[in-house]
């Protein structure tokens, strides 16, 4: 939970997968997201054997990340703070510890009374379970507000299971390196030219184009079924120059839209998403690109929630360039 108390004004990207922004078809949307859409457009349920089913400690872990979320931009020290145990122990990217819940609320409502506005983003690279009773979950967080630049750091937490909730009882944040994208766009110029997925007929196109002065890449969808084409969404990749984090705006032909904050991870990009669909549902995932060779990459877009319901990670989906 970056907890390295610099702040986060952002927003994020998309509830699927940025590839698969789509569609005016709910049956389309199905196939490439993994999932279904009912008739009135709403998300219904996966089925259970789409995706592997996570561990009920998994699953605990990344509610508790999502709940600590809320309560940092809500600026609510004391909920921050309940998110630990009692005796539990804070060890910021400087090395300094702070032990016990009180302390560490105490840090909260003194930061957050100096960082108005503050924000975070989370993703959770893994989570372990231990027995029953214990979890290790180790993630990446981004920390920015309206007047500081973005701080990017790792963190591992310990859970442990007392009176039927999960509790922090240490937090470990070291400093992460500064984003690629605070110098340039150049490390997605890999991604310049056409992309193809096709899927139970159902052929995804993905063209990146850099736009006038190399300042953005613009990102086109079209979809192709039998002899009949057609564009889905738009999506534009540039650097904001208030936090110098890669951001993408998107906007879809359906009237839903999203913002998102890309970070450079190991092989590729992962990229934190808040959005809106066209009947108001607010969804958020983290959507995973790998650069697989010079002609694929893998897509794959997890943690995900509509309207506070979490629903099932999407199933890998390669692309390949034209």
């Amino acid at each position: 939970m970056n907890l390295l108390l610099r702040l986060t004004r952002s927003g994020l990207t998309v509830f699927a997968f940025s590839l698969f922004f789509m569609l005016d078809s709910a049956a389309l949307q199905a196939q490439f997201q993994r999932t279904p859409l009912t008739s009135n457009g709403e998300p219904a349920a996966a089925e259970a054997q789409e995706t592997p089913s996570p561990t009920d400690a998994e699953t605990a872990v990344k509610k508790v990340a999502e709940k600590f979320k809320q309560a940092f931009d809500a600026g609510n020290a004391e909920k921050v703070a309940g998110f630990w145990a009692p005796e539990g122990e804070y060890i910021d990217g400087s090395g300094k510890r702070l032990a016990g819940r009180a302390e560490i609320q105490k840090m909260y409502t003194e930061y957050f009374k100096n960082n108005k506005d503050a924000k975070i983003q989370i993703s959770v690279d893994a989570v372990r379970e231990i027995g029953d009773q214990l979890a290790i979950e180790e993630g990446r967080t981004v920390v920015t507000g309206p007047e500081a630049p973005p701080a990017y750091s790792r963190y591992t937490a310990t859970h442990m299971k007392q009176d039927g909730q999960w509790k922090m009882v240490s937090v470990n944040e070291s400093v992460a390196s500064p984003s690629a994208s605070q110098s340039d766009l150049k490390d997605l110029e890999w991604l310049i030219g056409t992309w193809t997925t096709e899927d139970q007929g159902v052929i995804l196109k993905t063209i990146y184009r850099w736009m006038p002065g190399k300042k953005f890449i613009e990102r086109t969808f079209v979809t192709t079924t039998g002899k009949k084409s057609q564009q889905i969404g738009v999506q534009i990749i540039g650097i904001d120059p208030l936090s110098g984090d890669i951001m993408s705006w998107t906007f879809n032909a359906d009237g839903s839209h999203a913002i998102g904050i890309w970070m450079p991870v190991d092989g590729g990009w992962a990229i934190e998403s808040r959005g809106v669909m066209a009947n108001g549902m607010l969804t958020s995932a983290n959507n995973i690109v790998t650069k697989i060779d010079d002609h694929g990459c893998r897509w794959q877009s997890v943690n995900r929630f509509v309207n506070g319901v979490e629903f099932p990670d999407a199933l890998e989906v390669v692309s390949r360039r034209d």
